[in-house]
């Protein structure tokens, strides 16, 4: 009888363990919208490990700008710059440090409209991507 009852208070714990991970490994989406060398919402706030997925009106590249912050990447992706196409809906994984304020760690990028694979003019340099915790 012993032996149920420990069983069943194991049983109880790794459930609770199981839908209390599940619940914080969470993964949301937030989208973009570029238009005229203007991305909205600006800023967007993000959690570790969310993804963005950037609409723009024509190709752009995106160049993320170094920072200084503290125990974490100088920025939130994997490449650095990179290009967004017209018509695609491609998600980017962001990634941030674990000790970011309350206030989260910001990220700034430039946008560049793109013509043939070349920029063809100077970066936007106004968004920007909010990595809380």
């Amino acid at each position: 009888m012993k032996a149920l009852r420990v069983y069943s208070c194991l049983l109880l714990c790794a459930s609770y363990t199981i839908v209390v991970g599940c619940k914080e490994s969470a993964v949301t989406t937030q989208r973009i919208q570029i238009t005229n060398c203007i991305a909205t919402p600006d800023p967007v706030s993000v959690h570790d490990q969310d993804s963005v997925i950037w609409i723009p009106d024509v190709n752009y590249l995106i160049t993320f700008i170094p920072t200084n912050t503290p125990s974490g990447p100088a920025v939130p992706v994997t490449t650095n710059p990179f290009t967004v196409i017209a018509g695609t809906t491609v998600p980017q994984i962001i990634h941030g440090p674990s000790n970011c304020s309350t206030a989260g760690c910001y990220y700034k990028y430039g946008l560049n409209k793109m013509s043939n694979g070349v920029p063809v003019r100077p970066p936007c340099i106004d968004p920007g991507i909010r990595v809380i915790p």
